[in-house]
């Protein structure tokens, strides 16, 4: 669960730092980015022994 949840949290990241690297994302994709960010991060810290897994950015 773990693993599927850093990918799918990779996968978003990715196609918002193509957008900031590329100077075209609006601000709020831009807060998407962070939130996404500290989502992963977040994940990341969980002890799958006994995970309460934090909830995805919307």
């Amino acid at each position: 669960m773990k693993n599927w949840l850093l990918q799918i949290a990779s996968e978003k990241i990715a196609l918002l730092q193509d957008e900031v690297d590329l100077d075209i994302a609006t601000d709020d994709e831009k807060a998407q980015l962070d939130e996404w960010k500290k989502y992963r991060l977040l994940v990341n810290r969980v002890d799958t022994s006994a995970p309460d897994w934090p909830e995805q950015p919307a």
